[in-house]
């Protein structure tokens, strides 16, 4: 029986203060990595850290799952962390989380829930986020 996400409880925590007071990060199953690491495989279940102070012309994108040229011409598109700055510079955002995360493209759900989906959790816990912003491929 394949599993149904759509029907899993999905947790959400009201954000109990403005984002001008906030400390935001990304997360996204974009298949994004930092030119000249490893890029993802297919169903790989792993994530990267993606350090907050990297150029977004430093950011690549797996292609295969989805036609990536619009990432590629601009990968705030999936990834907006060029638009999270500008949020941040103008005040509208108090931070920037320190690190960020990246996911591939998986069909192996029930491990994405049970096992790496805690993982990536935790990881994102200890940037202390106020706010995630979560985008997908």
């Amino acid at each position: 029986m394949p599993i149904q996400i759509a029907r899993a409880c999905v947790p959400f925590t009201p954000l109990k203060r403005g984002l001008e007071e906030s400390r935001i990060g990304l997360v996204t199953t974009a298949g994004i990595y930092v030119d000249g690491t490893e890029p993802f495989t297919d169903n790989d279940l792993s994530f990267r850290k993606i350090p907050s102070d990297i150029e977004s012309g430093d950011l690549r994108v797996v292609a295969g799952h989805y036609d990536p040229a619009s990432a590629e011409a601009d990968i705030n598109c999936v990834f907006p962390i060029d638009r999270l700055r500008s949020l941040h510079s103008e005040g509208l955002v108090r931070k920037i989380s320190d690190a960020h995360f990246s996911m591939g493209l998986t069909t192996q759900l029930r491990k994405l829930k049970d096992e790496a989906s805690w993982a990536l959790a935790d990881d994102v816990a200890r940037t202390r986020p106020d706010a995630v912003i979560l985008t997908g491929g």
